[in-house]
């Protein structure tokens, strides 16, 4: 009796397919799971369905109680195979779609570009939105002539127009630009440095300019700028030789207002005139060196300041061809001839007047010099370092002034020979003068 007592409770539990057939009877113990009958998975199809069984309508894990349990089934669609081919026939891949259903179509084929065109996929070549039997898809793409972009640059870098344009198509450039001219050059638009009639690339395109020399007018004239002034105009360009014209005036030296030597701008250019010849001008001569005393072109004279000669017997000139006119030797400047080496005489012209301080000093192998009618002072030192000086001859009267020291620093006994009806006069002038004299008439 105890026995009995202690065992647990049976619950009948019958399960059933859903047309009310029983498939199986059991007892389960109080609290205890019940074991199903094996049953098929699929109990039968449609065109697209199948039957399926989903499971049991009641929780048969926790028995506390007699239960009917009946077999629940579900309509289920069928699945298809979608498989990818790229428009070459590669497999690209695959997916099951249940039917009704959209395909996923997650494969984004690619097809690479030719010179000429991109190849756009657009989609596949049957639907997918509604599946219902296998299916195989091709990749569909859509050729586009490529677009590439064109900029066209000013010389300086500027963007002047940016362009799309389809390949082997020309691009259309913008308006010619402009260059704007500098002190040297003037630009004319010569183009473009690519060729924009078939593109194929992406192309940046740059303007060309071709440079011009300016242009300047160049006038000269004769100190003004009336028509009867102008010397020569005309146009030359941007580094061309200034033509000076080669004009002159007797007596003048010529100067120019301006003097550009190459061509850099517009020029109105005067002549400048200066006398060739002021007083206390040096001019170096081939045989010796001056100094204008008087300017006169007519009655102009010099001061002698050196002069060369390489014989024995020197004859000094009256005149001088200075420039363009001659002018009168009136003064014998300080050691004058002392480079005439080899000079024993020495003749002086009428025109000189004058010998100054040391005039003929150095002269170390002079024996003789011969003065003019028209001498009139001789300085100090005259003949200083004449060491064989010997005679001297003053051929004219007009002898005004002989300084004192004039034969100083001499060692040698010197004669002085002058005509006798000026006998009187030049003793009264040399009288004071010392060094050792012996006057000859």
């Amino acid at each position: 009796m105890e026995e009995k007592r202690k065992r647990r409770k049976q619950h009948i539990v019958v399960f059933q397919d859903e047309d009310n057939i029983v498939l199986k009877t059991t007892f389960v113990s109080h609290g205890e799971a019940a074991v199903p009958p094996a049953l098929p998975a699929k109990k039968g199809e449609t065109a697209h369905h199948e039957i399926l069984f989903a499971g049991w309508d009641t929780d048969y894990t926790r028995v506390e109680d007699n239960l009917v349990i009946k077999a629940v089934y579900k309509k289920v669609p069928k699945k298809y195979l979608v498989i990818y081919f790229h428009e070459n026939d590669k497999m690209l891949g695959m997916e099951s779609v249940p039917y009704g259903n959209a395909a996923k179509a997650e494969i984004v084929p690619v097809k690479e570009s030719d010179e000429e065109y991109d190849y756009i996929f657009i989609g596949w070549n049957c639907p997918l939105s509604n599946i219902s039997a296998d299916t195989n898809a091709k990749a569909i793409f859509e050729k586009r002539r490529k677009i590439f972009t064109v900029r066209f640059y000013h010389e300086n870098g500027l963007l002047l127009k940016k362009e799309r344009v389809q390949c082997k198509s020309a691009a259309h450039p913008p308006k010619a630009p402009v260059k704007k001219p500098d002190a040297t050059f003037h630009y004319l638009f010569d183009g473009w440095n690519r060729d924009t009639n078939c593109i194929l690339e992406d192309m940046d395109v740059q303007a060309v300019f071709q440079p011009f020399y300016n242009e300047y007018a160049i006038s000269f004239f004769d100190e003004d700028s009336s028509e009867n002034g102008m010397i020569w105009t005309g146009k030359l360009h941007y580094g061309d030789h200034v033509p000076y014209p080669l004009i002159r005036k007797k007596g003048y030296d010529l100067n120019w207002s301006e003097c550009p030597i190459t061509v850099d701008g517009d020029y109105e250019i005067y002549a400048r005139w200066t006398f060739s010849n002021p007083v206390g001008r040096v001019i170096t001569t081939e045989n010796g060196i001056y100094e204008i005393i008087n300017s006169s072109i007519h009655n102009g004279s010099v001061r002698c300041l050196q002069y060369r000669d390489e014989s024995t017997h020197v004859k000094l000139p009256e005149r001088v061809l200075l420039g363009d006119y001659y002018y009168r030797i009136e003064a014998i400047g300080a050691d004058a001839f002392c480079h005439c080496a080899n000079m024993h005489t020495l003749f002086l012209p009428d025109s000189v007047k004058t010998v100054e301080e040391r005039g003929l000093a150095h002269c170390r192998r002079l024996k003789t010099v011969r003065f003019g009618r028209n001498f009139t002072a001789l300085g100090a030192y005259a003949f200083a370092e004449d060491v064989r000086l010997r005679e001297v001859f003053l051929a004219g009267k007009r002898l005004k002034k002989c300084h004192k020291k004039a034969f100083e620093k001499l060692k040698t006994v010197v004669t002085i020979r002058m005509k006798p009806e000026y006998a009187d006069k030049g003793k009264a002038l040399l009288k004071n003068a010392s060094g050792c004299l012996m006057i000859v008439t």
